[in-house]
């Protein structure tokens, strides 16, 4: 049975394999295609990033009060690798 998951832009449930794992390390929320990173997690539609912005969905997700940069994001989505994709690591950037 494949997880079932909520956008936190859009809060429509779907499997996770259609959404992006986001995690927040120190201020920046940092795409995790693998899922592997640690720390609490988030989960967005890709199409939804504007969405999540401009309702400040990032920090409710994270209980973060300080607002959170989302520049690591906005590169993985520009780069057009895929949610699932097991080569995007930070160092790339």
């Amino acid at each position: 049975m494949v997880p079932m998951r909520s956008c936190i832009a859009c809060r429509s449930r779907e499997s996770s394999e259609g959404l992006l794992h986001l995690v927040a390390i120190e201020g920046q929320v940092t795409p995790d295609p693998k899922r592997e990173l640690h720390g609490r997690g988030a989960w967005l539609h890709p199409r939804c990033f504007e969405l999540a912005a401009q309702r400040r969905s990032f920090s409710r997700a994270f209980k973060s009060k300080e607002e959170l940069s989302t520049a690591d994001l906005e590169e993985f989505l520009k780069s057009g690798q895929t949610i699932n994709s097991s080569t995007y690591t930070k160092e790339q950037k």
